[in-house]
């Protein structure tokens, strides 16, 4: 990531590469929500794929498959098995493990999916030639996994065999979907954000904060597409900055009808308080890849961020 050509140190929002990230798993959701015809979320899409690649496989395996947490993954595959999409039973060799199958209809909802999925893989990278598809897989694969990416034996890398039917989909390889790799980089980020800069102040929250600092009194639909916030998601964030006296609501001198938003005392304090770490964070997040490399994720995240329209499948 580039030096912050700001005065005072402060990060540039749209080439901090967690900003970037943050932005294209919006643009993934968005089209996970448009596109996929069976009431899954990708997440609970990508255990069914995992289990149905691996009949009988272990509940924490599945989690760490995932890149979920111990109670995260628990949690979703209890969903699925009360909606009879899973069959978990214990181990007979070992009682404190689970073990986890598909049920006909798990079977059922992942081949239904299926189509709509890998369709989502390829428009997630449609703004990018295919040259440069390859190449963002290579570096979000680096950041995603640390430097340290699954071998070409590691189990995420097999078709998986669904009652003798082979899905030979790029959505069953989870380490080149850039759906799951854009996930597990933001986890990544999340990581390093608590770590360095503060478990009391999101990076969602010190975007606002970083936007307000640029652009001082403005609407709250603006601050939203400046640090793009979906209206509910930028309503609650700036609830809560308000709340801690760190954003603060003005009357439009120009139209007394509209509320302004601006940065407070203390919520300028708090911005250049965490600068350091923040601008450390994105220095971390990219540390795996070469200095050209780093250029080239953050040129490509960048246009897989612009809002364009993807046709319908």
């Amino acid at each position: 990531m580039p030096e912050s050509p700001d005065p005072e140190g402060l990060p540039v929002l749209d080439t901090a590469p967690g900003h970037l990230i943050r932005c294209a798993q919006q643009v993934h959701g968005s089209l996970w929500q448009q596109h996929v015809p069976v009431n899954l979320t990708s997440v609970q899409y990508g255990i069914l794929l995992v289990v149905g690649q691996q009949p009988g496989i272990d509940q924490r395996t599945v989690g760490e498959l995932m890149s979920l947490d111990k109670s995260t993954a628990a949690d979703v595959l209890l969903r699925l098995g009360r909606r009879g999409l899973l069959d978990r039973e214990r181990d007979v060799e070992d009682g404190r493990r689970k073990l986890v199958r598909l049920t006909e209809q798990g079977r059922a909802a992942l081949l239904a999916g299926a189509p709509a999925v890998v369709g989502i893989q390829e428009r997630l990278l449609q703004p990018l030639p295919f040259d440069d598809g390859e190449t963002l897989l290579g570096v979000l694969r680096l950041v995603a996994y640390r430097g340290d990416p699954p071998s070409p034996g590691a189990a995420t890398e097999h078709n998986a065999v669904v009652q003798g039917w082979p899905l030979r989909l790029p959505a069953v390889r989870l380490h080149t979907a850039p759906g799951h790799l854009i996930r597990r980089a933001q986890q990544v980020h999340n990581t390093l954000w608590g770590e360095r800069v503060s478990s009391d102040l999101t990076s969602v929250q010190y975007n606002v904060l970083l936007v307000l600092h640029h652009e001082a009194r403005i609407d709250q639909r603006t601050l939203g597409e400046r640090g793009s916030l979906d209206k509910s998601t930028g309503a609650d964030v700036i609830a809560r900055l308000e709340t801690r006296g760190l954003v603060a609501r003005i009357r439009d001198s120009a139209d007394g009808r509209r509320n302004l938003l601006t940065l407070s005392a203390e919520g300028r304090d708090q911005l250049l308080r965490h600068a350091a770490a923040v601008v450390d964070v994105q220095h971390e997040l990219l540390r795996p890849l070469s200095s050209p490399q780093r250029q080239v994720f953050l040129r490509l995240m960048k246009q897989i961020c612009e809002p364009i329209s993807r046709p319908a499948p």
